[in-house]
């Protein structure tokens, strides 16, 4: 492998997967982004595209898996001393989950305030650049935060970067020099999921045949939504690591993503006010079947998605049971409400 030994201080430098089974992994994301894998004399396998490293993968530490971590995949910061971070995270309000050092450098695992996670690492062994403009490449590193008030003053104070607004619930990631590097995105839990975490994103030319790859090859999407820089897509491999695509807009070009940005001036939502019209006329006119058509309508987006709403979100990945107790529970009242009046 052609390793870039360029780094830059505070900046992304790397990514690598922390997973359950690495031969597995290792054919999902050949069949999703054409990889190539090198393992090298400490059993990390160095994934690379086009013979040049984009990202690394290894077997979930035992630690990992006794307090239930599930796959995931992490964001590698570069820093000049990686124990003088650690110690200045601490300061901070942070927590430092481990400082070592091994044959490619010392990383000090991280967490921000809000309990989202990262490695600073410190060495020249490990380096990949992000390239919106090749598919399969790792492209960047946005931070989904439910405040930005807990993460500002924290990453601001240990790396010198400077978080500007971008949009109401979007802030810039910007280096010393001016260099924009990520971003910190206020998401809410249908967003993210019910933690905070620094999100990882490949770039692809094709969002539907991406689609078609990541659930050929036992991954899910879970849904496909407007970027700053394109189109993004959320899935999560099929040992349930969350990682995101992106479809990045060019001129002229006419994409999934440009016929969705078309659609957002109008403010209107038709499928809202066609379910609050319905429910008047099923009052109104006291037809209780039209509950059964509303719990329907209610439940097969939630089968698409893997995420359902009763109180709270529920993922069918992190909370089966309760997911399809909820999911048949709709299903079963809709069907007594539907046959009902029949009989």
């Amino acid at each position: 492998l052609n390793l870039n030994k360029h780094t830059m201080k505070s900046n992304f430098i790397w990514i690598d997967l922390s997973t359950f089974d690495v031969e597995k992994a290792s054919g999902f994301y050949k069949s999703v982004f054409s990889w190539n894998f090198f393992e090298d004399e400490t059993g990390y396998h160095l994934c690379s595209f086009k013979n040049e490293p984009c990202a690394g993968i290894y077997q979930m530490p035992q630690r990992f898996k006794q307090i239930c971590m599930p796959s995931f995949w992490m964001t590698y910061i570069s820093v000049d001393d990686a124990e003088a971070i650690a110690d200045k995270a601490k300061e901070l309000g942070g927590t430092v989950e481990l400082v070592e050092e091994n044959d490619k450098g010392k990383i000090a695992l991280i967490r921000d305030p809000s309990g989202a996670g990262f490695t600073c690492y410190q060495g020249k062994a490990l380096a990949a650049e992000k390239n919106f403009a090749q598919t399969g490449k790792w492209c960047w590193s946005e931070l989904l935060v439910s405040q930005i008030s807990m993460v500002k003053d924290f990453y601001e104070s240990l790396f010198a970067w400077k978080i500007e607004v971008e949009s109401p619930d979007r802030y810039a990631i910007h280096t010393e020099e001016g260099n924009e590097i990520g971003a910190i995105q206020v998401a809410t839990e249908q967003e993210k999921g019910d933690k905070e975490f620094w999100a990882v994103y490949f770039a692809v030319d094709d969002l539907s045949q991406a689609q078609t790859r990541i659930e050929q090859t036992g991954g899910q999407v879970v849904g496909i939504y407007p970027h700053e820089k394109g189109t993004q897509m959320l899935a999560y491999d099929d040992q349930g690591a969350a990682f995101f695509l992106i479809q990045v807009h060019h001129k002229n070009e006419l994409t999934m993503t440009s016929k969705l940005n078309n659609q957002q001036p109008t403010s209107l939502k038709w499928r809202s006010i066609f379910g609050l019209i319905g429910i008047y006329l099923i009052i109104l006119f006291e037809q209780t079947w039209g509950w059964g058509l509303l719990f329907l309508f209610w439940v097969i987006p939630d089968l698409k998605s893997g995420t359902t709403y009763f109180i709270e979100p529920l993922s069918r990945r992190e909370n089966p049971i309760l997911y399809w107790l909820v999911v048949l529970t709709w299903i079963i009242l809709s069907a007594y409400l539907l046959v009902t009046p029949l009989l």
